[in-house]
């Protein structure tokens, strides 16, 4: 059975949130899959005038923020795979995901380097099945990483009726 993994995508006209502080960026940024026992929640404002209602307010694919209703409804899976913290400005939680997977085969994905050797950008992602074995969710050991999703969280998500939320497959197994 082919595994097909995605990562979130914006959807035009869906909420967004931001930082009250430009300075808390970094904190989203900086998450490289270790557990946060010392969190300081930045003060968070949500943006929904003219917006579509969203249970995932966008931030960005590697800090995915979600409402009540997909905590709710995703608790344990994400718990499995990470650790959801809360915001202070709004009732909503940042999701730090501390399944960090060296899955991707730099050798067959198209990958765009800064000059350091650090990835910038990933334009075509081959991953190795083995290594994501039955994680649901993961990032990649890299700063700034998306947080991938397989088809079961995919599933999982639409199952429960959440709203506003999208995914863009980047790959699938039966893929070379």
């Amino acid at each position: 059975m082919p595994l097909t993994v995605y990562k979130f995508e914006v959807i035009e006209g869906q909420e967004w949130i931001f930082p009250a502080d430009d300075d808390d960026y970094e904190t989203f940024s900086a998450m490289d899959g270790r557990v946060i026992q010392d969190w300081i929640a930045p003060v968070m404002k949500l943006d929904a005038a003219d917006r579509t209602y969203s249970d995932f307010p966008w931030l960005g694919e590697h800090a995915p923020i979600l409402k009540r209703p997909a905590v709710d409804a995703l608790a344990p899976v994400l718990v499995e795979h990470g650790q959801l913290l809360p915001i202070k400005g709004e009732e909503v939680w940042l999701f730090n995901t501390t399944t960090v997977l060296d899955a991707l085969d730099h050798e067959q994905s198209r990958i765009v380097y800064f000059d350091n050797g650090d990835i910038l950008d990933i334009e075509r992602h081959i991953f190795r099945r083995e290594k994501i074995g039955a994680a649901q969710l993961f990032k990649l050991p890299m700063r700034a990483s998306a947080i991938y999703v397989t088809d079961s969280f995919v599933e999982q998500v639409s199952s429960a009726g959440l709203r506003g939320v999208s995914f863009i497959r980047v790959w699938t197994s039966a893929e070379k």
